[in-house]
């Protein structure tokens, strides 16, 4: 197990870490759809469609992009709103773990921070998209508490699952 003082949560510097944002969301893409080539479709050839919806994200949303440290290493990505109509709810865009991390318990550490910051902004409930073929990331949010709600009508590869706390 990882000891907790080592791991610290701070606001992404967009400009100095956009590489490693790009990295991992190009990653949670071969895990939730098992290849790079949506990600190049959605998120454009080099990620650039994505560093710019990720810089708005972050202005309309200020503490919505959140990087997780290790040292000098950002390890992990979280990124979050509070929903408009339904304030009281939140939507995980990305939840994100780099791979030599993950089974070490900072995975929990990550979903314990983020509970809590939604919790402070008054939220008691939130939703994340799933890929199906997601085994593992299912398993998480499963041990976690995170129930299936339904199928992510625009994806028939996802699913969304909820969490009321």
């Amino acid at each position: 197990m990882v000891n907790p003082a080592s791991i610290e949560f701070k606001r992404a510097d967009l400009q100095r870490d956009m590489n490693s944002c790009i990295e991992f969301r190009k990653d949670s893409f071969r895990i939730n759809y098992g290849n790079e080539k949506s990600f190049e479709t959605e998120m454009g050839e080099q990620g650039e469609a994505y560093a710019d919806r990720l810089t708005e994200f972050q202005q309309q949303y200020p503490y919505g992009v959140i990087h997780v440290w290790r040292g000098d290493n950002i390890i992990g990505q979280i990124e979050f709103r509070v929903e408009e109509l339904f304030t009281d709810k939140a939507f995980i865009p990305l939840f994100y773990l780099i791979p030599e991390e993950r089974g070490s318990g900072i995975g929990s550490l990550m979903h314990d921070y983020l509970i809590q910051t939604l919790r402070e902004q008054g939220c008691n409930g939130a939703r994340i998209l799933v890929s199906s073929g997601n085994d593992r990331g299912v398993a998480f949010y499963k041990k976690h508490g995170w129930r299936y709600a339904k199928p992510d009508l625009s994806n028939s590869h996802v699913d969304i699952y909820q969490l009321n706390f």
